[in-house]
């Protein structure tokens, strides 16, 4: 809380700025007054309000004429440049303009995101965001406090990675279904279809990135009476491809991620061999932050899947 003689700006009248300058410039009570087009009384008046409410007589007589004090030659000193700074915040923003923007968008995700979708992203903001830049972080518990502030603009995750929170607006973006990544050459590729006796017989890497040990695939298995044999667990979508390239392991993982490995290393893709539900991917973003104009079009690409895998957009 303020002191006793602190200046609370927050019950300043605003009318009484323009007076303030227009003494402050002058020195003269009748041209302030004409100057800010009030009467001279008026302008008296507003003086004697600032006086009381800066705790300074601000002109004082000088011979035939009135003098600024010491703190009405440092307020002359910086009102002109705190009034244009006043102005241009209050006055309505400039309409956002994606080919001229420069801003920064911040997301916070898992390298889900940048696997499944940073190129398409990038390949969008080249055509119609030129000048824009991304900023990328590792979604985390500590990315929830600059979430709820609105300084991130949009994070991207699993369904179960974020707590609800009634400061948050969440929407689901789409549904990645599960895929099985194996090395090229893998045993198990002779067959056509990928039975449940060939899955299960070779061991698993698995993608945790939640903090639990069981996930869809065991949660599914467990209710046909199996379990698999997870040899590693990694952190890291990008990881599980390369874990794969030396071993007989196999992953299942959200198609979306399978696509982009295949593209990028020696790896086969197969169906699941059980019914797996497909993960939620949603999008979670500050209600603070809403109405944003370069916000709400950059949350939009997602929403409305725009920079989506075109398989998995809803």
């Amino acid at each position: 809380m303020p002191g006793m003689n602190a200046l609370d700006v927050r019950r300043i009248n605003l009318n009484l700025l323009p007076a303030l300058e227009a003494l402050l410039d002058t020195r003269n009570v009748s041209e302030a007054a004409r100057h800010a087009h009030v009467s001279q009384s008026a302008m008296s008046h507003s003086l004697a309000k600032l006086r009381g409410l800066l705790g300074d007589p601000l002109l004082v007589p000088q011979g035939r004429s009135l003098v600024l004090t010491p703190r009405a030659a440092e307020l002359a000193r910086a009102l002109p440049a705190a009034l244009d700074q006043l102005t241009r915040t209050l006055e309505p923003s400039r309409p956002f303009v994606p080919a001229e923007t420069k801003r920064t968008f911040r997301i916070a995700t898992l390298d889900y995101f940048e696997l499944a979708v940073l190129g398409d992203l990038l390949a969008h903001l080249r055509a119609h965001a030129p000048h824009a830049q991304i900023w990328i972080e590792r979604i985390s518990e500590r990315s929830l406090e600059p979430l709820t502030r609105g300084e991130i603009d949009i994070a991207l995750v699993g369904e179960a990675t974020l707590a609800r929170s009634p400061a948050l607006v969440r929407r689901e973006l789409h549904r990645d279904p599960f895929t099985v990544m194996l090395r090229r050459g893998h045993p198990a590729l002779k067959a056509r279809r990928l039975s449940l006796e060939s899955y299960l017989a070779h061991p698993h890497v698995v993608v945790t990135v939640e903090g639990r040990v069981d996930g869809a695939v065991d949660r599914a298995l467990e209710a046909h009476g199996r379990t698999r044999n997870v040899v590693l667990r990694v952190p890291h979508f990008s990881t599980a491809p390369l874990a794969l390239l030396g071993s007989d392991a196999i992953c299942t993982i959200a198609s979306s991620v399978a696509e982009r490995a295949r593209q990028l290393y020696p790896i086969e893709l197969r169906s699941p061999p059980i019914a797996l539900p497909s993960a939620a991917i949603v999008a979670v973003w500050s209600k603070r932050v809403e109405h944003d104009e370069g916000g709400r079009w950059f949350r939009e690409l997602f929403v409305r899947g725009t920079v989506l895998p075109r398989r998995t957009r809803t």
